[in-house]
Parts: structure tokens; sequence; C-alpha cells
């Protein structure tokens, strides 16, 4: 008789043993390879796209046309800092954050959902340019004209969402900062935000602010270029602001939108845009420049520091020199802190200066000399 040899159940054990502990000891190894992977794309996408506003910025003067925000600048596929690029021959839809687990921007909820009477009236035409004539003689409108004339989530409009916006690479999940999309407020003679027969005050609204951030602007005063953040890895927005509610080509119910751009200058007490009595004055220690100068910061919440994992989560940035650097959420509370004092009310689990001031500039205007 020939006797077969085989594995005994305990030599079988013990391999499948051993290659669990190899795959063990090898998982955080590959974890931490495509983590890094991920951020060094974000890293290469931020570049370019600081690339890319550089380029308009030699043409027009200005780093973009605003926010990438159909509410606040209008059609966005002629208006704001993606349209730039997009229409300047650069894909941003593709050169998404990829460690980020939300793909599309606020400003679809919008695309989805808004009518003509749900906008604000500050002096944006959500409609966009008019309607032009082709040759063959029919009408030819830009998509957001066209979505104001369908009713919202109905199909006919998911199709020009998909069509002739998402798939055109008009989408993007990074956040704006203020600086970028607004520079400075607009304040009136007692300091407060100046506001419009029909467009209330709003940190938002372009009336106002300054609007987009021109190169001579940043260029002078007491901030360098290299510490004017332009774009940063994306806050999700609150779960109560609205949720993806159908499916919109590869996006399924349910999936959040990232904010669109930050909130700007906010009181360190309260987090709200500081408000003055009619005839405060400028001057003095009571007046409304020292309080805007020494009560108040750039609200930086909706950076999202999405790399990583566990409690050491970072988030990359661009700067107005092209530069990207990292900042790392060192308390875990999933915000980037840039000085103020956690109370159990702003968000902040402690108050570590994340966002450091020598690195990152967070003051309400860029010449505080004005």
């Amino acid at each position: 008789m020939v006797r077969r040899r085989a594995f005994t159940l305990v030599e079988l054990l013990v391999v499948i043993t051993i290659i669990g502990l190899l795959i063990a000891l090898a998982l955080p190894a590959l974890n931490m390879a495509r983590t890094s992977a991920r951020s060094s794309a974000c890293k290469n996408n931020l570049r370019e796209l600081g690339i890319g506003m550089h380029a308009f910025a030699a043409r027009k003067n200005r780093y973009c046309s605003g926010a990438f925000d159909w509410r606040w600048d209008g059609a966005v596929t002629e208006q704001g800092w993606v349209a730039d690029l997009v229409n300047q021959g650069g894909d941003v839809g593709a050169m998404l954050c990829p460690a980020n687990p939300h793909k599309l921007s606020e400003t679809y909820h919008d695309l989805l959902t808004a009518t003509p009477s749900s906008f604000p009236q500050c002096g944006i035409d959500p409609a966009g340019s008019k309607p032009t004539t082709a040759p063959d003689g029919t009408e030819v409108k830009n998509p957001c004209r066209k979505l104001l004339e369908l009713p919202p989530n109905s199909p006919e409009r998911l199709k020009i969402i998909v069509k002739e916006i998402l798939e055109k690479g008009y989408n993007t999940n990074y956040t704006a900062s203020w600086y970028l999309v607004r520079t400075e407020p607009a304040l009136d003679p007692s300091g407060n935000l100046k506001s419009t027969a029909t467009c209330p005050a709003s940190a938002s609204a372009r009336s106002s602010t300054l609007g987009p951030l021109h190169q001579a602007k940043s260029d002078v005063g007491e901030s360098a270029i290299t510490r004017i953040p332009l774009l940063a890895c994306g806050q999700p927005t609150a779960v109560g602001e609205g949720t993806l509610t159908v499916k919109l080509d590869a996006y399924s119910p349910g999936e959040r939108f990232v904010e669109s751009f930050s909130d700007g200058p906010v009181s360190i007490n309260d987090m709200k845009t500081p408000h003055f009595n009619p005839g405060t004055p400028r001057s003095g220690t009571l007046g409304w420049w020292a309080k805007w100068s020494r009560e108040t910061k750039q609200d930086f919440r909706d950076f999202g520091p999405v790399h990583g994992g566990g409690t050491q989560r970072t988030c990359n940035v661009l700067f107005a020199d092209g530069s990207v650097r990292t900042f790392v959420d060192e308390d875990g509370d999933g915000l980037l802190n840039n000085g103020f004092t956690a109370n159990g009310r702003n968000g902040f689990k402690t108050s570590n200066e994340e966002l450091p001031g020598d690195v990152v500039f967070s003051e309400w205007t860029l010449q505080r000399s004005n």
C-alpha cells in the first residue's frame, strides 16, 4: 500500500494563522500608503487649481469671478471660480479630493430644487446670460436658465444637470475661502455690513463685501500672499441643510453636499457677524474699528480635515502664492481652530490653535491700515 502524504489539521491551522498574521501586519502599511497617495493627489489637484487661478488673474487681475454658488453668485456655468477654470479648459469636476467621501458641492442642492422665487434679491441674476439664436434659428439657453423653467427634481431637470453641468466638469468638493470670493466686508458709517433695499446685510452677499479677491489686494497690506488661503478640503453641510434626495448620475439619495465657501469674519464671542448701533463711531476704544480688529476672526470651520484616520486627520489648504500646506486636527473634533476659545457652543473641543495666525491669515480685512 502507498501512503499519501497530506496536511494535518494542526498544520493547516498553523498556516492559516501565519497568513492571518502577515495580513494583519501588512494592512496598516497598505492603509498608510493609500492615505498618503490620496493626500498627494489632493495636493496636486489644489496646485493645479492654483495655477489656473493665477492664469485667470493674469488676464482679469482677480483670482476668480466669485464662488461656485448659484444662490449667491449666479449661473454656475458662467460665474464663479469653477466656471472660470472649466471655461478656460480645465476639468475641475475630475479634480476632486479623493479622501473626501462627499463629492458634490452644495450648489447642487439649489440646482435640483431652486425656483425663481427662492433666490435672494441681491443683484445677481440666477438665469445668467440671455438666450441666443443658433444658425438654424433655434433658441439657445444656458443650463441654469433651462432649470428655472422646470419643476424641482423633475426627470427633465436631472437630465440637464447631469449632461450640461456635472459631466462638463462644473463641480468640486473643495471649499473656497471667504477671502477668495468676498475679500473683505463693505461697511457703512456705523461699522455694519452694507445692505440694499432688496438685499439684507449678509457676509454671503456680494453687495455686502468687496467681491472676488484682486491681485492688487493680496499683494499689499499686512497679509503676506503666503498666508491668504484660497481653497481647502471641504466640510460637508450640516444634516439639516439638506441632502441629495434623488439619484443623480453616480450619486445616491442621502449624499451630503460640501460647503461652497467659508463664512467670513465673525465675533470671537458668539460666532456671528458683528453688529453695531446706528451712529457708532469709527475710532476710539468703543468704536467699531477696534471691535472688528480685536474681536473677530475668520470662521474656517468649513475647512474639512478629511485625510487620515483616528484623531489625527488632516486638511490640505491652497494659498495665494500657489503653495499647498497640510494642517492637523490635533484634538480630533473634526474642525480646524484658528484661535477661538472653546466654549461648548462653537463646536471646538479645545482651544488649541491648529491654524496658527503667523501661517494662516485670519483678520477681517487684508489691509488694516485702511
